[in-house]
């Protein structure tokens, strides 16, 4: 409904007066009814919209139109936005779950990470290879001279981690870097991984936990996958009435 009354709006208003005129002009001498409630809410959802109430009079009458005569278009095509409606075939669980049962590979997550790091660049030029570094730095997490909080709060250059200790959060292999994902892919819960060279950088991964890839139960799922066929529905209704 938004969407129809906003392209009225547009249309009725979206286009600056030359000039302006004066706002009485313009005003029905007819006496007219009062606007319905739902059509009074769009109008004063319309004129929410412009800062001071001379703006929104300065627009109708360079449009040359009265609050009456918008207020019977917002009318007009809320009927037919309602009528529109009435046509929508309504969604019901049956066919939300006729559809997860035709659909659940597409839904599948993927195999998930929860893991951290200790990051230096590779793109500092006054130190081109950090290979070193890395290392000594591993070696202190190693040798309990640090925790891989302190080491990443101390050296890493991930600056949107390394206040939490390198947490990178959950991702999947589609949000990371190829060889990213291919440095965690086999460490297990709580295991250190050694200094590994990535297109970003140097890393030392630490993995907190992991989560495999699995199928999502329906209860999960129902309300987008609802959302998505009355979507469909109402395309297949409104598509006609768009030529």
């Amino acid at each position: 409904m938004k969407g129809c009354l906003e392209s009225i709006f547009i249309v009725l208003l979206g286009c600056a007066a030359a000039g302006y005129i004066l706002w009485h002009a313009f005003q029905n001498p007819e006496p007219v009814l009062a606007p319905a409630p739902e059509v009074q809410r769009e109008l004063d959802l319309l004129k929410r919209q412009f800062q001071m109430p001379e703006i929104y009079r300065e627009r109708l009458a360079g449009q040359q139109i009265s609050e009456a005569q918008l207020s019977q278009r917002i009318a007009t095509a809320l009927a037919e936005q309602a009528e529109i409606e009435s046509r929508i075939p309504a969604v019901d669980e049956a066919a939300v779950r006729r559809w997860y049962d035709a659909n659940r590979e597409k839904l599948r997550i993927p195999p998930l990470w929860h893991a951290a790091h200790v990051f230096l660049t590779r793109h500092e030029k006054s130190k081109p290879n950090r290979e070193a570094e890395i290392r000594a730095i591993h070696r202190q997490i190693t040798s309990g001279a640090l925790t891989f909080e302190q080491a990443a709060a101390r050296f890493s250059e991930d600056e949107r981690t390394k206040a939490l200790g390198g947490d990178l959060g959950w991702f999947s292999a589609e949000r990371m870097p190829e060889d990213l994902i291919a440095a965690v892919r086999d460490l297990r819960p709580g295991e250190l991984g050694k200094p590994v060279l990535t297109g970003l950088g140097w890393h030392i991964f630490r993995v907190i936990e992991t989560r495999p890839s699995r199928l999502p139960e329906f209860e999960e799922v129902k309300a987008e996958i609802h959302a998505l066929l009355d979507l469909q529905a109402r395309e297949a209704v409104l598509k006609p009435n768009q030529r």
